[in-house]
């Protein structure tokens, strides 16, 4: 397992380095704003704040359509949680598709979870229901207000079940850059499947984060 994180590791580093950014979603928006969590399905109900940082994918010029990503930062009791959405086919979660604009999207995490209580894979999906501009331009975001998304439970049978909704009150920038990190920051009790594309993430994330510090050595 080691010499594999190694092998993923390494591209990641160089291309980060030469990049001086991240890899995939480089240049977003980050925001402050919490989660209300009605199911069962979660490690904890209620109001839960939460950090959100909204990007493209690619990094291609606004006019292009990009893979619009939703990274959530859950800050539960237990520890952080980070739920990485981007935007996907409606009917299938982990059918990627680039989106023109941010509130015509339709936002899936590209893994499934499961939980000890709940053992049936499910995707969080994020369907936006207000303040999300016409466009796929991150600079778009700042001006638009309190943005809300309506979050659901899909099971790979298709069937889709309420789970609560997240609400983004600040658009303060991008300069704190925090790193969401799906693999390390996960509860105990809730598992990523399938395991291989945890173990990928975790070598992809190592190696882009390990590219940024020996740029800016």
């Amino acid at each position: 397992m080691k010499q594999l994180d190694a092998v993923l590791e390494a591209p990641f580093a160089a291309a980060s380095a030469v990049r001086h950014a991240r890899i995939f979603h480089p240049h977003g928006v980050l925001a402050r704003g919490h989660a209300e969590l009605v199911s069962s399905w979660w490690p904890t109900q209620g109001q839960v704040p939460a950090t959100v940082r909204l990007s493209r994918g690619i990094g291609l010029p606004a006019m292009v359509p990009d893979f619009l990503g939703v990274a959530v930062r859950l800050h539960l009791t237990e520890g952080p949680w980070d739920i990485l959405l981007v935007t996907a086919h409606g009917r299938v979660p982990v059918l990627l598709s680039p989106a023109r604009s941010w509130s015509g999207a339709h936002y899936s995490s590209v893994t499934a979870f499961r939980t000890r209580e709940h053992r049936d894979l499910r995707w969080v999906v994020a369907e936006p229901e207000a303040g999300l501009p016409a466009s796929a331009d991150a600079g778009a975001l700042a001006d638009s207000g309190t943005l809300r998304f309506g979050l659901s439970l899909k099971s790979a049978g298709g069937d889709v079940t309420p789970a609560g909704r997240l609400v983004v009150e600040t658009l303060p920038g991008d300069g704190e850059r925090p790193a969401f990190d799906p693999v390390l920051n996960c509860p105990a009790g809730v598992d990523m499947w399938p395991q291989w594309i945890a173990a990928a993430r975790r070598a992809a994330y190592r190696g882009s984060r390990a590219g940024r510090r020996a740029q800016s050595e």
